[in-house]
């Protein structure tokens, strides 16, 4: 009995013990239940039966010049699910059957899962958001703001040049479950939802200009392959910049099986410029003051023993220079080019650009295009292609949109920018300084001066006149090159159409359209008229 006596009081403090420990983990739970938005709730995740589910992840946008979204213009709905007999019921019902063994595992794994629907679904076990579609069906400029690998960084384009900017505004839509121990949503119990999708109002701004870039976009549709460029005179900020054919960034895969390569940004390819060369050549002419006076053109010209055709192959008979770029006669620039000799007119192609890359961040730039060496050019047939755009010569549409903007804005030679800045989550810009920044002055004023003016003759009067608007003064000169590529017995060319627009101030853009490899110029010439007359209409 006196043994007895001795342990009621040690089960006395052993009781008292576990009944304390039953107190405390009672008030542990009553304080999980009631952090509902705290940071302790999100924080306890990792050690409570808590199932966390990411529902929609983004990152910084991409604004246009005007700081109007580029990307995330529209939106879709994510629903957030924990499954029930009920909850997967109402969901069969709203996708009419389409997903119904996908919802039969879901109801068997029993754990929350997220998917897209067309419209949101009233039911207590279903959360429904709307979030940011990336990218939209009708994107714009896809070549320029690139798309986004599997882990969701920057793959291509502005995409990857300014991958850190964007990744540094990213935002996620998160819920939290309670769940049993076998993962298992528990039926009512309450949810936490963290959203940081504001976030992603911070981004990066580029120069396009989301009016100009539509209006380019729907007049080049007929065009086939090929390049739209629009710059701003004078500092070259480019406006607009379509590449043909274009492709969804949803369906990369897709594209990069299309023989047509979609992927391929055209505006910042090289390709043989043919007669749009002819301007650096006349600068030069002029620069050095060898300009032919007159020109008694017979439609073709010996040089070297290899006679050379102007393109229709008539005779343009007596003209100078304004005549010659206004009909596009070769002879008359293979005579100016035997007067000047080679280094004249190269040194002017480096001067406005050419020969040269444009960098615009890491991954994003031109091609440098290709220049012949001096020595070459001590060939007179070398020289003689050189002198009108042929030969061992390429420029990208990027480029030639440069060599028209020097001419525009009166000699000064500017690199074309594409990156404005970056841009604070209030969606303010804080304008960044262009990873390459040329400035020079590649002729004198006079000499603009006078291109400008022959370029309005070719408009008017020239080779030109089909492609000029009606609404604005223009200048075009226009361009056919030879590809060596043949298609049914006929030589597929690349066709140009560079010049500016603008008012009785003076020109206002430029203008650069390429239909690549084509048996004929087709709608290039519309395009250019198109465009010219939607940027001087506003």
């Amino acid at each position: 009995m006196k043994k007895r006596k001795d342990r009621s009081p040690i089960k006395l403090r052993a009781y008292l013990t576990l009944l304390a420990i039953i107190m405390l983990l009672a008030f542990g739970g009553h304080t999980i239940a009631h952090v509902s938005g705290k940071a302790e709730y999100v924080a306890a995740a990792g050690r409570q039966s808590l199932y966390r589910l990411d529902v929609a992840s983004s990152r910084g946008t991409i604004y246009d010049c005007r700081l109007r979204p580029l990307t995330g213009t529209t939106s879709r709905w994510a629903a957030a699910v924990a499954p029930t007999i009920e909850s997967i019921g109402a969901i069969e019902t709203a996708t009419y059957g389409r997903i119904r063994d996908r919802l039969a595992l879901a109801l068997e794994d029993g754990k929350p899962f997220t998917l897209e629907l067309e419209k949101p679904i009233e039911h207590q076990c279903i959360d429904c958001f709307p979030v940011p579609k990336r990218y939209s069906e009708s994107q714009l400029c896809p070549h320029v703001i690139g798309y986004l690998d599997g882990t969701g960084r920057g793959a291509s384009g502005v995409e990857l040049c300014m991958d850190d900017a964007l990744s540094l505004y990213s935002g996620q839509l998160t819920v939290y479950y309670q769940v049993d121990a076998l993962g298992r949503a528990i039926a009512g119990a309450e949810r936490l939802t963290e959203n940081s999708l504001e976030y992603t109002a911070g981004g990066v701004a580029v120069t396009i200009d989301r009016d100009i870039q539509l209006l380019c976009e729907q007049a080049s549709e007929g065009l086939g392959k090929g390049a739209v460029v629009v710059t701003e005179v004078p500092n070259c900020e480019i406006r607009a910049l379509v590449s043909l054919p274009g492709f969804q960034q949803d369906k990369i895969d897709e594209a990069a099986r299309d023989p047509a390569s979609p992927l391929l940004n055209r505006a910042f390819s090289a390709y043989a410029p043919g007669s749009v060369f002819k301007l650096v050549t006349a600068a030069a002419a002029l620069e050095e003051g060898s300009v032919l006076r007159t020109f008694d053109c017979t439609g073709s010209i010996n040089a070297g023993g290899l006679m050379f055709h102007c393109y229709d192959g008539l005779p343009h008979g007596r003209i100078d220079l304004q005549g010659a770029i206004s009909k596009s006669c070769n002879g008359y620039f293979i005579s100016t080019a035997r007067a000047l000799g080679g280094q004249p007119v190269l040194s002017m192609a480096y001067d406005l650009g050419l020969g040269e890359g444009q960098e615009f961040g890491r991954g994003l730039f031109s091609s440098e295009g290709s220049l012949p060496d001096i020595t070459g050019l001590q060939n007179f047939r070398a020289l003689a292609n050189f002198s009108f755009g042929q030969g061992d010569l390429t420029v990208t549409p990027l480029q030639m949109c440069g060599v028209i903007n020097a001419i525009a804005s009166g000699g000064e030679y500017r690199s074309p920018k594409l990156i404005a800045g970056t841009v604070s989550g209030d969606r303010k810009l804080t304008e960044a300084s262009p990873v390459s920044q040329v400035s020079r002055t590649a002729m004198s004023s006079r000499t603009a001066k006078l291109l400008q003016q022959y370029l309005t003759a070719a408009a008017k009067d020239g080779t030109g006149t089909k492609a000029a608007p009606d609404n604005c003064v223009s200048g075009i000169k226009t361009g056919t090159a030879q590809t060596g590529v043949y298609e049914d017995g006929h030589e597929l060319l690349n066709f140009w159409y560079c010049g500016f627009v603008g008012d009785s101030s003076g020109p206002r853009y430029c203008i650069t359209v390429l239909r690549e490899g084509a048996a004929d110029s087709g709608s290039a010439g519309e395009v250019f008229k198109k465009i010219g007359e939607g940027l001087m209409g506003e």
